[in-house]
C-alpha cells in the first residue's frame, strides 16, 4: 500500500516536507544520520518504511532507515578508499 493513500502528508507536519528533501538523499553519511534522527517522530515513519521497501527504492533515507538498492543498510560508508593504518592513540 503506497503512503499517500494512508494519510494526506501534505495536511501533516512531516520532517520530508519542512525540511531540505535533497537531505533524505544525501552523499554525506553525517547528513543522512540526520535525517534519520528527523524521521524518529514522524507519525508516518513505519507506512514509510514499509512502502520504499515493496518499492525497493534504490536509495535515500526512508522511515528513518537508509536504503541501497532497495535494502537497509546500518550505515553509508563515506566515499573512496579506507584507511590502511589506524591514527595514533
Amino acid at each position: 500500500m503506497d503512503v499517500a493513500m494512508l494519510v494526506d502528508s501534505r495536511a501533516l507536519n512531516l520532517p520530508c516536507r519542512t525540511d531540505d528533501p535533497d537531505l533524505w538523499f544525501a552523499e554525506s553519511p553525517a547528513e543522512l544520520e540526520r535525517a534519520k534522527r528527523l524521521c524518529r517522530g514522524c507519525p508516518i515513519r513505519t507506512a514509510c518504511l514499509d512502502a520504499a521497501l515493496a518499492r525497493q527504492e534504490f536509495c535515500g533515507v526512508w522511515g528513518g532507515e537508509i536504503l541501497h538498492r532497495g535494502a537497509v543498510i546500518a550505515r553509508k560508508r563515506p566515499r573512496g578508499r579506507p584507511r590502511t593504518e589506524r591514527p595514533p592513540e
